[in-house]
């Protein structure tokens, strides 16, 4: 209690300075009080039913659409036939590898968490590709479930379940739960990796500290995009560490939170130096990508800039890059990539909108990324409807007032991680390309935001039913709690 009183007195000394280091002290005095801002309810039998009933309804929705999208008798092509491929190489004991016309040989193409989990399942029921789907639907039914345990930690307990409800239904997470692909089993692990994040923050623990490397370095071993993050996560909490646990205890924190990393990644780094001969901390596909992602075809053809072309890529595979390994497929990749990027530099800013544009378009993809339903589907007609169009249309508002309300907060910096995690994959988008599987991942960061709108909605609705009206706050003012204003009588 003395430590609160302390920390009370200097922000009455300090408020003068401004309001983001108030905005600090605030978050820094909930932090050392250790108690809940509202005693536990009574109702957790209710809740556990909600739960149960957010994760049916999202796994019935992506069960049912996998079933009409792609059928029981599904087989896989594309991305999904890699990762089925690695992961029935792992199930019947010839490694993490792919095929080829002298018999696997060993890869690190893809990341491994997927095939791995993928190869347990397939050593308990077979070769059944559809049974791989059903596990990714599984996946994609307990984003909800961490979405609100995050929503929850960041902005309470309503708009967490705001945001479960939101994501059951979200037509985009419902779609891509329907294939064998990473973008399922990436948003849990980064939802669990940041909602990790966000505890260790508030209650700062050495083992906490750890929890959340570990939980990155998983999220990183879902797709290398994660690899990143932690960075991010260390310049958010420096602050607020700093104000709770010192300059020292902080730094053992941040060390502990990149051994937990470096303890998940490093033996599958090992593991690709040993098999590969080569420095690979995740994959070898970025170079792929890149190139897939800027080339003439991409740069020069409006209707196709900003997207993926792999004609220039195939076109080099089958000449300048023929009798590569994939080390070298990626280095070499990566190289022409650059030196074409570097050639055209005065381009990039163009470039780079068209892909911030297809990265947030609102409505589906429109040709030119295959065939993702089976023929015949009874889900053809859904083309004409659009339904992310549908949906984009009434949440955006939404999403953006939510943002407002954060940026004014009084606790806008601890509010503000799923915002500059959107931001560091709207960047990525900008490397590589815009699409809506590259939004995927921050997509049920979206819905927290748009959760948020919706409670603000409410608050101010039902305060101008009571015959209110709305104060406006100050600088200090956060969602769901003005500072400097409130309501007052007409």
């Amino acid at each position: 209690m003395e430590a609160v009183a302390a920390t009370l007195g200097c922000e009455r000394r300090t408020r003068r300075r401004g309001g983001d280091i108030v905005a600090l002290l605030d978050f820094a005095v909930m932090l050392r009080a250790g108690s809940p801002r509202h005693p536990p309810r009574a109702d957790a039998p209710r809740a556990a039913t909600t739960w149960v009933a957010v994760f049916g309804v999202a796994l019935v929705l992506r069960v049912v659409y996998a079933w009409l999208a792609i059928g029981p008798g599904a087989t896989p092509s594309s991305d999904p036939a890699t990762y089925d491929t690695v992961a029935w190489n792992l199930a019947r004991g010839a490694g993490f590898s792919l095929d080829s016309a002298t018999g696997p040989y060993p890869t690190a193409f893809v990341p491994p968490l997927v095939p791995w989990i993928t190869s347990l399942l397939y050593r308990a029921v077979g070769h059944q590709y559809f049974a791989a789907v059903l596990l990714q639907c599984v996946a994609g039914a307990l984003v909800p479930l961490l979405l609100a345990a995050l929503g929850g930690a960041l902005f309470g307990s309503t708009v967490g379940r705001w945001s479960a409800w939101l994501a059951a239904v979200h037509p985009l997470l419902v779609f891509f739960s329907g294939y064998l692909l990473t973008e399922s089993m990436f948003c849990a692990t980064l939802l669990l990796a940041l909602l990790l994040s966000v505890d260790w923050v508030r209650t700062p623990r050495a083992g906490r500290a750890l929890g959340a490397g570990l939980a990155w370095g998983v999220a990183a071993l879902t797709r290398p995009t994660a690899l990143p993050v932690p960075l991010i996560v260390a310049l958010w909490a420096w602050s607020p560490l700093g104000l709770t646990i010192g300059a020292r205890g902080r730094l053992r924190h941040l060390l502990l939170l990149l051994f937990g990393l470096v303890l998940v990644v490093g033996p599958w780094t090992t593991r690709n130096a040993i098999a590969l001969r080569a420095f690979v901390p995740v994959t070898t596909g970025a170079g792929g990508a890149l190139m897939v992602a800027n080339n003439p075809a991409t740069w020069d053809d409006r209707s196709a800039r900003g997207g993926a072309s792999s004609a220039s890529y195939r076109a080099a595979l089958a000449g300048e890059f023929r009798g590569l390994n994939e080390v070298e497929l990626d280095l070499r990749a990566r190289e022409r990539t650059w030196a074409f990027m570097r050639a055209r530099a005065g381009e990039w800013p163009g470039v780079a909108l068209a892909k911030i544009a297809r990265f947030w378009r609102l409505g589906a993809e429109g040709g030119g990324t295959g065939a993702w339903q089976r023929p015949g589907s009874p889900l053809a007609p859904l083309r004409r409807l659009d339904p992310l169009l549908v949906w984009s249309v009434i949440t955006l508002p939404l999403a953006l007032w939510g943002v407002v309300r954060v940026i004014r907060g009084a606790r806008r910096w601890f509010q503000a991680l799923p915002l500059l995690v959107i931001v560091y994959f709207t960047l990525v988008a900008v490397v590589f390309f815009g699409s809506l599987r590259m939004r995927v991942p921050i997509e049920p960061l979206v819905v927290l935001f748009v959760a948020l709108g919706i409670e603000e909605a409410r608050r101010v609705l039902r305060t101008r039913t009571r015959g209110l009206r709305v104060v406006p706050g100050g600088r200090g003012a956060s969602p769901g709690r003005p500072a400097g204003g409130g309501v007052s009588a007409r």
